[in-house]
């Protein structure tokens, strides 16, 4: 059974640590660092000679992202760090004697492609991730301080297959709890290393399986959408679960000459809730309080809808170049939660 958080005063010296990170409304790590089975399907913009002169059936793909947070959002409400620094507040737990100022979240994504036959495809991918958030805090000698962890997160096994006509792809995938959710780190909680939030953790610690169905129009306008899913498991070893996922997205592409295109699309985003909890986050004997927005799995989850811009190049001998910037242009969060100011994505392939 989730605790709910008891009312402390305002004088209390139990002071936790607050950490926050990026994508699909508050995100971890392990959301941060999936590619979607659009980006892997969608490389090849043309068929180019080195493409059909191709002997080997393997693709090699290398993807980096980041992303930034700064500010606060209950809702749709913009709140300041002072809007949320301060003692935790009886009944409405609005305010957290730790707040974020500002997070980054990077991912070098490497994923190895199999072309079985003309219909089926299949994918390994292994991301590293690395996360940095700098805090400011109510707590002498932690005024001021950043938490890091980083390592390598949750590999996926995907395959997708075409279905009868080309436009129609369908893709499913297994998520490998092979991402660390025992990360610490000098927080203002205790002396020492204690464990950090789910949001600083590198995996979800439980077998996901993302399913998309992908339609692509070959002819003018050139149109693609697609519809995706994250379906969660189980529990892990820390007694929680990360919520589903869900989006639908739309992509317009514009060809600017025979082998570069330019594209925009929009992504409409819907996560849950983290389900149980990390009690070892808490505060209390027995842990009852929930002394940041953080270390409660109810303040994780929401609304977003994201614009993005990009350009994809295809390269000669085989290499095809995609680089992507993006931001939010509506978000309705499970508040009070940081929320993300932009992102951008550089991905290279090469076709052996």
């Amino acid at each position: 059974m989730k605790i709910k958080p008891a009312v402390i005063t305002a004088n209390s010296s139990l002071i936790c640590f607050f950490a926050a990170s990026y994508c699909l409304a508050q995100s971890t790590p392990s959301e941060f660092a999936q590619m979607s089975f659009q980006e892997l399907l969608n490389q090849s913009i043309y068929d180019t000679e080195e493409q059909q002169n191709q002997t080997s059936p393997w693709t090699l793909n290398y993807q980096y992202k980041t992303a930034k947070f700064e500010g606060y959002l209950d809702g749709t409400k913009s709140l300041s760090f002072d809007d949320v620094l301060g003692p935790p507040s009886p009944g409405s737990g609005k305010t957290f004697p730790v707040v974020p100022t500002t997070i980054t979240q990077t991912a070098h994504i490497f994923t190895a492609g199999y072309q079985l036959n003309e219909q089926w495809q299949g994918y390994i991918s292994v991301p590293y991730i690395q996360q940095k958030t700098d805090h400011i805090a109510l707590k002498p000698g932690y005024e001021t301080f950043t938490i890091e962890t980083d390592g390598f997160g949750d590999a996926v096994i995907s395959a997708s297959y075409t279905l009868n006509s080309e436009s129609w792809v369908l893709s499913l995938g297994v998520s490998l709890p092979t991402g660390s959710i025992d990360e610490q780190g000098d927080t203002p909680r205790d002396t020492g290393n204690q464990q950090v939030p789910y949001t600083m953790q590198l995996g979800s610690g439980t077998y996901d399986f993302p399913v998309e169905l992908s339609y692509q129009n070959s002819s003018e306008p050139n149109l693609s959408f697609n519809a995706s899913a994250t379906i969660r498991t189980g529990t892990n070893d820390r007694d929680y679960r990360l919520g589903n996922n869900y989006s639908l997205s739309g992509r317009y592409k514009v060809d600017l000459s025979s082998r570069l295109q330019s594209y925009a699309g929009l992504t409409l985003q819907y996560s849950d809730s983290i389900h149980g909890q990390d009690d070892s986050l808490l505060l209390g004997d027995p842990p009852t309080l929930y002394p940041a927005s953080i270390t409660n799995p109810d303040l994780y989850g929401g609304k977003k809808i994201n614009a993005a811009f990009g350009l994809l190049w295809n390269i000669t001998k085989g290499y095809q170049l995609n680089i992507e910037l993006g931001r939010p242009i509506y978000q309705n969060l499970n508040g009070p939660q940081p929320k993300e100011e932009w992102r951008s994505s550089f991905y290279i392939s090469k076709l052996l």
